[in-house]
């Protein structure tokens, strides 16, 4: 999307850009909502939402990285 005020040449202008939607914020946020009850209930649960988390927030910073490259190559 492309943002021009009426004041502005032709070929000047801002982009904008939205990253695409993701499933790896709401991954991600059930993971630390498993690793914060774990905290209450059970050793097991911290792993698993620990787990969850890392592998969430990896493959999010992964796909951000793939966006960008190809953005910016």
């Amino acid at each position: 999307m492309s943002v021009r005020h009426p004041e502005e040449p032709e070929g000047a202008h801002d982009e904008i850009h939205l990253p695409g939607p993701s499933w790896w914020p709401l991954t991600l946020a059930l993971g630390i909502a498993f690793l914060l009850s774990g905290l209450i209930l059970s050793p097991l649960l911290i792993a698993l939402g620990a787990l969850i988390s890392l592998a969430s927030f990896g493959l999010w910073v992964r796909d951000a990285r793939r966006e960008y490259r190809a953005l910016h190559d």
